[in-house]
């Protein structure tokens, strides 16, 4: 597949995970990294910056930002390597969220056609699991004053952050599941979720 072909089919795979989560009426997810890069973007430990495929935000109470990573692979591919990389990075831009005292509880949610790691697929979410990609990545953490990253990962960040997680294998088939924008609009009027 050529990178052309690779791009075209991460970009209709995000249009399809808008569309899926919009569809459940509890999301509204106006941003993707094709057309409103910047708002796909959070800064993490490192100063560095991440951006992700969507954002948006829950409606109804929970009003929290949901940042979203769409792998629309048709094998597991190399989902186990990214998915270590999406859990450090979620640990590092929650601690310095926390860190600078502006914690607005981002979640995350990793959204995927093919399942990978089955034999670790119960533990994908736990802090523990967290703790262990961010240990394999630990440029995420920025400058940790030659303390070994064991030292300077927080377990009680690790905690939050798996709160925070969310995992979503979607198939071709659910497509026929999915309100149109349409019926969401029809829906959306009769639910009055706040914010929507």
């Amino acid at each position: 597949m050529s990178a052309e072909e690779s791009q075209e089919l991460g970009r209709r795979g995000v249009m399809r995970v808008k569309q899926y989560l919009e569809s459940t009426t509890y999301l509204q997810m106006p941003w993707t990294a094709y057309d409103h890069g910047k708002l796909c973007l959070l800064q993490k430990l490192d100063g560095n910056k991440k951006q992700y495929d969507l954002s948006g935000f829950f409606l109804g109470d929970r009003r929290f930002p949901l940042y979203v990573e769409s792998k629309k692979y048709t094998t597991p591919g190399g989902q186990g390597t990214a998915y270590d990389e999406y859990l450090a990075n979620a640990y590092s831009i929650t601690a310095r969220a926390i860190k600078e005292d502006m914690d607005q509880e981002i979640e995350f949610m990793w959204i995927t056609w093919h399942p990978f790691r089955l034999n670790h697929w119960t533990r994908l979410m736990d802090f523990d699991y967290i703790k262990e990609a961010v240990l394999k990545r630990p440029d995420v953490l920025g400058e940790i004053d030659s303390k070994p990253p064991e030292e300077v990962v927080d377990e009680n960040i690790c905690r939050q952050v798996s709160r925070r997680l969310w995992m979503v294998v979607l198939t071709e088939r659910q497509q026929e599941l999915v309100l149109s924008p349409e019926e969401v609009k029809l829906a959306m009027t009769v639910l009055k979720r706040e914010g929507a």
